[in-house]
Order: C-alpha cells, then structure tokens, then sequence
C-alpha cells in the first residue's frame, strides 16, 4: 500500500476548493479532522491574502504583546491521506518561503475524530524574514469575507499563486523538453478534461440557502413579528455583513490612528475593486460616496461650472430626486439663466414611447428658436414612485447621438438588475448599495467616463482638491479618486464591509441570476396576489414587447378614491396616518403615493419574503384602505401614537 501523508493546514488551503485545484483532484480520497496546532500564532504576510505560522514567542516579540490564549493556538484543518503527488505539488503551491515541519495537532471537540488524542502530522512553517509579516492575526473568516473571491469561483484561473503548482501538474512532476512536449499533448488533455469534469462536480454540489421567511430569521436581525415589505426605501444588511461592519468599527475604535493612516485606504481600494468587478468598470472611474443623492448633488455641482448662460436641463417628471436637485441647480445660478425640461411620463408606458417622448422634448426645444442648449439630461435607473424599470440604455444612446451628457440616478439598480457600464457608456451613473446590494447604510457608486473625470470634484473638498486638466485620449484623471478617498473624518465600516455584502451575495445566496429570478418572480406573482385582494391592477405593460416595468418592486394600485378629490391638506394627512398605522398597528409598511390620478403601493420583493408576506400585506392594506375610505385619517387625533 502506498504511503500516505497528514498535513495540518491553517490558511488559505483550509478552503476545500483551494486544496482541490492546487491537489489537481476533488479529494475523495482524503480525510479532514478540525484541529488546533498550540504554541504557534497566525499573522497577516504583507500584501498577500496567505498568512504565515510561527512560534508562538516569535508572534509576540513581533506584535509587541502577550498573545492571548486564543492567538497562542492555530485553528485549521487536519487533512489525511494525502499522496506523494499531493504533497509534490503543496510544496510546489508554498514556495521557498515555507518549509514542511513535524507537528502535534489536537482535535477539537466538534471534530469527527474518536477522541481529542494529539495527533503527529507535518506543517508549513513561516522560514521567510520575519520583517515580511504584518504585526496583526490573520483570520480565516476575514480570508473568507475579503479575498476568497480571488482563489475560487469566477476569475480565480488568472490568480498568479496558482501558476507554478499549475505548471508542474502539466509536467507531471518533472520538467520536459520542449522536443517531447507535443508528444505529452494527448494525455495532458485528456487530464484537463477530467479535473474540468471534477471541477463542474464540485460546483454542481453546492447547496444554497432556500429563500423566504427561514432566510429572513437565519440572517437578518427584523423582530419576529415584522414583515418587511419595503427593502427598496432603505435596504437591510444580513448578519454577516453587520458583524464585519462592527469588526471594522470595533478596529477604528481599538487603535484609530492606524485604522485612519494605515489600514483603510488599501481596503477602500479593496472595496472600489470589487464594486467596480459589479457594475462591470475600470476601477478608476468609480469611488464611493454616502448615498444617490451625494453623487448626484456631486456631479451637478461640478458641472455647474461649464455651463453657459441659458442652457437647459432634461429629465422625466417621475424622476423626483432629480427634479429637486435640477430646481436647486437653477434656483441657485440665477446669473446663468438656466431652465428644467421636464418630460411628462404617465404609467405604465411602453419603453419605446418613453424614448419617443424623450426624442420628440428634444427635437421640439432644439427647434424652438431660442438657442438654448440642453446640456445635461437627468433619468432613473429604475424609478422609484412608481418603481418602475426605465430604458435608460437607449435613452443614453440618443443623448450621446445629441451630444447631450447623461447622469443616470439608479438609486435601486445595484442588485436588483444586472449592470454592464462598459457596455452601456453612461457619461455619469449613481447606485445605492445599501438598497438592494446587501450593504448597510449608506454607500453608492459613482461612477464618472474618463472623459469628464477632470470636472469632478467631491463634496465635500478636502486637502486633496486640485485643478485638473483633461487626461489623454482614453485615459482618465487620477486626482477625482484622490478627492474622494479623504472628505474628512467620517465611519468607513459602511463602506468598507461591502465586499462582505457581495460575498453573501455570491456565496450564501447563490449569486446574481438566482436572487434576481427569485425576486422579480416574487414581486409578479406577488403583485397580482395584493392585487386580487384589493380588487384593483399591479402597473404592467400589456405585452413584453413593451418592456418589462417590474424588476424587484412591484406597483399596485389602492382601492381609494382620486388623489385630486382630497385637499392637499388632506392629502399629507393620509400619508402621515397611514405610515403611523402600517407601521404601529400592522407591523409592515408600503410606500403610498399619487400617480395618474390614482393612490398606489410599491411593494418590494426580496430573498427574505415570501407569497405569506404578500398575503399578509394585502390583508393589511384591505384594512387600512377600509379606515381611509371611512374617514379615519381626518378624525380628531389621528395619527397620534
């Protein structure tokens, strides 16, 4: 019988997926106990996303403290039955820096080992210069949050760690001469196509959370008896994602100066990555900032300085975040003279009349005789009151035909919608990802073409602020990235646990194309359940060739009688009775709002709700359209709580 091995490992090879492609094989063959190597500690190697084992004396010479009990011992994973190959090729995977030592490991108590008996096994041990490690413990679950997505899945093919193990698996162990590799080809093929069938197996195991109510109470912290039927207003982070937010608070608070001037920036770059992989972008054309509203002020702030006197600015009438900010922007340059163009869009419509009606705004005030240029035109990504998709791809394509700039505000767009910015070329784009990416509030991407990145400056303007000149042909301006990493002393933990977010995303719920069927399933079927109850129609197009209007949210409309048949008095008394008695009396809430005359609701469908949720919602809704019908917001003291 051949000779097997048993290797204690602590880093990224704890990763079963790792393990299996440095290995060439998915492992059937071995055997895995957790376990603890004692005396030895874990510390970050600078740069990388591996960590390093050393004595346990060294690690606290290093950080310049006593180790804790639990910094003194090394989780990792006991892995048995390894053979001559899979070491040959570990050794190949550790490099010089690390040196395979003998060890005693000892079970832990939630192992499947028989008993807590130390077991001898070997261990790659840390033979590199010590001033190469970073004095802080490296962990696996921070391995996990922030850099697994660049060892397995999508992408993981092009990580520079795996080249010269992946090398000497082609080889066989041995390094062949050019003369006979063609003669190898046959049989390193036909090895490729049975570690890709390996491959697909593995992947085609994995398990993923079922959504609904069971989700909703495993990761998220809502009371039990609250049913969340508004995600799009202000999102929901899971769990996760809250515990790497207060790790990442509980780190500026434990040592701020090197929090503030050591640790957050290669994280920020870290996060504008990742975000910048999302929405499909170069990384640097992309920062973060607060919320939708902060990068839309952003950008009509710095635009404001190229526009002459009476330019025009476009936007659609449902677009309100926009028209408040437009009005402000003429309000507040009265020397330039400046005028709204509002197109006027009722709902539902197909998406080819909203460009027709666009199209036919631009063509009348370019033909109007005045003179006055539209500059700029403001459009959702998808609207919110209606929430409603916009086309607003082929809108920027038409804009861009005109020579009119475009800034698209998709505050609900990350993560309900797949994004492809390369593809679309938007001249300015904004996203939430606190909504419907997952994060915690608040943070959006703004994101600026290379063109127009020397205008930009951030709000508000700190130490970085410059004066930019335009970049060269096809190359952007680096210092609007510069402006945005410092605006002054704010809490980064929102920002920087988006990556835990993303994670989640991928990894516990599935990934993109598996939350968006889900929601966008639930918000039709959903939508048309609310609104059987009610009596009344969710806002659709008639055919799909009209365009789909639902992505996530879904717009249904309230047995109540017109909007215009109350005063506005009467009016704002309705909405404040109705946010107080959804939210106090029947322990949800749904956004109500006016829109062609009629009262509607936007319900928002998300991996934690379920068709129970919806019943529950109607159910509510039938009660309080009841209440309003017979007069209860305008009684004496209603609303009171």
């Amino acid at each position: 019988m051949a000779q097997t091995h048993s290797l204690f490992f602590y880093g990224t090879l704890v990763h079963a997926a790792v393990l299996s492609r440095v290995i060439g094989n998915p492992g059937e063959h071995l055997e895995t106990v957790d376990a603890i190597l004692q005396d030895h500690v874990r510390l970050h190697v600078d740069g990388e996303d591996y960590p390093a084992v050393i004595a346990a004396d060294d690690g606290a010479r290093l950080l310049n403290r006593p180790l804790t009990d639990d910094e003194a011992s090394v989780r990792g994973v006991l892995v048995q039955g390894l053979t001559d190959d899979d070491v040959a090729l570990l050794d190949e995977f550790e490099g010089d820096e690390y040196t395979r030592s003998p060890c005693t490991v000892t079970p832990i108590a939630s192992s499947p080992a028989p008993s807590r008996t130390p077991l001898q096994a070997t261990v790659y041990l840390w033979t590199a210069p010590h001033s190469r490690l970073s004095p802080s413990i490296w962990t696996f679950e921070a391995f996990l949050r922030d850099s697994a997505h660049r060892w397995v899945g999508v992408g993981s093919e092009n990580n520079p760690d795996y080249a010269e193990v992946d090398r000497r698996r082609q080889m066989k162990g041995v390094i062949t001469p050019r003369g006979v590799q063609e003669s190898a080809a046959d049989a390193l093929e036909q090895v490729d196509e049975r570690l890709e069938v390996e491959k697909e197996k593995l992947q085609n195991h994995v398990e993923h959370e079922p959504f609904g109510r069971a989700l909703r109470t495993k990761y998220w912290g809502f009371d039990p008896d609250y049913v969340p039927l508004n995600h799009g207003s202000y999102g929901a982070a899971p769990r996760p994602v809250m515990d790497r937010f207060r790790a990442l608070q509980d780190a500026s608070i434990a040592a701020p100066d090197r929090f503030m001037k050591v640790d957050y920036e290669p994280l920020l770059v870290q996060t504008r990555q990742r975000l910048a992989d999302f929405v499909k972008c170069d990384r640097d054309d992309l920062v973060v900032v607060t919320n939708a509203t902060m990068g839309v002020n952003t950008v009509l702030r710095s635009l404001s300085t190229t526009w002459e006197k009476g330019d025009r600015l476009l936007c659609v009438s449902t677009t309100m975040r926009v028209l408040a900010n437009g009005n402000h922007i003429v309000d507040s340059h009265p020397h330039l003279e400046l005028s709204l163009l509002s197109v006027e869009l009722t709902y539902p419509v197909a998406h080819a009349d909203v460009l027709s009606a666009v199209r036919a705004a631009v063509e009348t005030a370019s033909n109007d005789g005045s003179g006055r240029r539209i500059r700029l035109a403001l459009v959702d990504g998808i609207s919110a009151n209606p929430g409603t998709i916009v086309p607003w791809r082929s809108l920027v394509s038409y804009f861009r035909t005109e020579g009119i700039l475009s800034l698209v505000d998709a505050a609900h767009e990350f993560g309900q919608v797949p994004i492809s910015l390369r593809d679309a070329q938007p001249d300015f784009y904004v996203s939430n990802v606190h909504k419907w990416g997952l994060g915690h509030r608040t943070a959006a991407v703004l994101y600026v073409d290379k063109r127009w990145q020397h205008l930009v400056h951030s709000i508000p303007t700190s130490h970085a602020y410059a004066v930019r000149e335009p970049g060269a042909e096809g190359e952007g301006c680096p210092g609007w990235v510069d402006e945005h990493v410092w605006t002054g002393t704010i809490e980064w933990a929102s920002i920087l646990s988006i990556p835990a977010a993303l994670d989640f995303r991928e990894r516990v719920l599935g990934g993109e194309e598996r939350i968006i069927a889900y929601c966008h399933g639930l918000a039709i079927d959903g939508g048309e359940l609310v609104a059987k109850e009610l009596g009344t129609q969710t806002m659709r197009n008639a055919s799909t060739e009209e365009g789909e209007l639902v992505a996530c949210m879904v717009n249904v409309q309230l047995p109540l009688p017109a909007p215009s048949s109350y005063t506005p008095a009467q009016r704002a008394q309705i909405v404040s009775w109705w946010n107080r008695e959804l939210t106090y009396s029947h322990r949800t809430f749904v956004p109500i709002f006016p829109h062609d005359d009629k009262y509607w609701v936007r319900i928002s469908a998300q991996v934690y709700t379920d068709m129970d949720d919806f019943r529950y919602g109607a159910s509510a809704l039938k009660t309080v359209c009841e209440q309003i019908r017979a007069g209860a917001p305008f009684r004496n003291g209603a609303g009171e709580q």
